[in-house]
């Protein structure tokens, strides 16, 4: 199997399939919903390895159990209510075959894609400015952190014995003012590389 999704300039790929969804967000079209669907299984099968197939199929599990409620969204409430007429049906199905290609384009997209390298293709082949590329690499390389800063917080509570649930707004407070220490040293990184000209 070749790789050439993975080969392919993540800016050009990227503007295609935005380009794909945004088409697919005003046209209501079944087959047309389907199409897509298809070809991005196709694109799949022949331009990712195997280890790429594994994955996509472990996040459709959850798909899948969502497209089900959204089936049944449309054929309980769908054109007709009363009863499960074939409108409804059709009103299921519809909605089912649009989530499924919306889905598919996005693990199109996050599957075969880097991020850091769609970044320095969109400066290089979209002309995004130098300071955006910037400040998008640092905050893509500042979200591991998040986990471990996180878990820090956590720890601390534990320590002084204050129990805390996982939602909880200490923790995130805690996290919050991190964040802003993060920021202001990224912008004075940023004021002395020469990004404030």
């Amino acid at each position: 199997m070749t790789d050439f999704l993975n080969k392919t300039n993540p800016f050009y790929k990227f503007i295609i399939i935005a380009l794909v969804a945004t088409t697919l967000t005003f046209i209501h079209s079944f087959k047309i919903n389907l199409f897509v669907l298809a070809v991005s299984c196709f694109l799949f099968l022949i331009g990712t390895k195997p280890a790429t197939w594994l994955r996509a199929l472990k996040l459709f599990l959850p798909f899948s159990i969502l497209g089900f409620g959204i089936f049944m969204s449309g054929l309980l409430w769908g054109d007709d209510a009363s009863a499960v007429a074939v409108s409804s049906t059709q009103t299921g199905l519809n909605m089912l075959a649009r989530f499924f290609s919306f889905a598919a384009l996005g693990l199109l997209i996050s599957l075969t894609t880097d991020a850091f390298e769609l970044i320095k293709a969109m400066q290089k082949s979209g002309h995004l400015p130098r300071k955006f590329a910037y400040g998008l690499l640092a905050a893509l390389n500042l979200i591991p952190h998040l986990k471990t800063e996180y878990q820090n917080a956590k720890l601390a509570f534990a320590v002084r014995g204050a129990s805390v649930g996982p939602f909880s707004t200490n923790i995130l407070f805690a996290m919050l003012v991190n964040c802003f220490r993060w920021s202001e040293t990224l912008a004075i990184a940023m004021h002395s590389k020469g990004f404030h000209q």
